[in-house]
């Protein structure tokens, strides 16, 4: 039974990332870069370019052979384990890379990889050189449950993907994809649905999963199949229509929370979208959502 159930080192790739910008580890009076023991599926595409989208540019990495321990790994600061489908016994992957009993292991799916990278990286860069920890820091940890033992303080969208059918610029029908392969468009999308409300925009977005705006923008329209301001739009528009179903709110009221700058620019928006103003809309409840 135990053979039947180790997972197969074949089916992994990892990485040594370390990290020469931030603050250095204090280790028998020498000071080193932090390190980060990284690992996702064999079957990713591109690892090192992954590493750069979640953890920067300024960063060096050295391929690994799972399995094979690393010499003095009670300098590793973290194994970051990010597998879209969890495997079933995570700490057996771990297993081959020695003691890791003074490393903190994040566990990272599809939907929450860009969050957890982040609060890594703010780990990192809080390190004081003498004690090598951060403050409030455990040594060590293992969640098995897929969710990541360290979580930072943006919520997203935890259900599956909403359809959404968006009316362009030009008028046309645009069905938003709701089964992405890119982990950076779906945070994306994640992130407007639990902050639409907010001062949400394409280069903010782009920073937060270490995109230039640019490639993001082609990024994202490649994997929903609409720009990321439309999508961001039509979010806002969907949630207002709701609110003007379901409550007594002013329609100013309800554009300030849906995220819209003034009065004048949902009004406007809402009609090109939905062919009616906020006010008709709510006097004709028969009118498809």
């Amino acid at each position: 039974m135990e053979e039947k159930l180790a997972v197969q080192p074949q089916a992994w790739t990892s990485l040594l990332v370390e990290f020469p910008t931030l603050p250095k580890l204090l280790a028998d009076g020498r000071e080193s870069s932090q390190r980060v023991l990284f690992l996702c599926p064999a079957t990713e595409k591109n690892p090192t370019e992954l590493c750069l989208a979640l953890f920067g540019r300024q960063i060096v990495m050295q391929r690994l052979q799972v399995g094979v321990p690393l010499e003095s790994t009670g300098r590793l600061r973290v194994a970051f384990l990010y597998a879209p489908t969890m495997p079933d016994y995570p700490a057996r992957l771990l297993r081959g890379w020695g003691n890791l009993d003074e490393t903190l292991v994040v566990l990272a799916g599809k939907d929450n990889v860009v969050r957890s990278a982040r609060t890594v990286l703010e780990l990192l860069a809080n390190t004081t050189a003498v004690s090598g920890r951060a403050a409030g820091e455990p040594a060590s940890g293992l969640l098995e449950s897929g969710e990541p033992l360290i979580t930072g303080d943006e919520v997203i969208w935890e259900d599956p993907l909403p359809e959404i059918v968006m009316v362009d610029d030009d008028g046309n029908l645009v069905r938003a994809v709701t089964m992405l392969n890119d982990y950076r468009a779906e945070y994306a999308c994640r992130y407007v649905l639990a902050h639409f409300h907010e001062n949400v925009n394409r280069d903010r977005m782009a920073d937060m999963v270490h995109l230039s705006p640019g490639y993001f923008s082609n990024l994202f329209r490649s994997e929903v199949g609409t720009s990321f301001s439309d999508y961001l739009i039509m979010v806002r528009i969907e949630n207002a229509k709701a609110m003007l179903r379901r409550f007594e709110l002013s329609v100013e009221a309800i554009s300030k929370k849906c995220g819209f700058n003034s009065l004048a620019h949902f009004s406007r928006t809402f009609k090109d979208r939905c062919g009616l103003s906020p006010l008709k809309y709510r006097k004709s409840p028969h009118v498809g959502s």
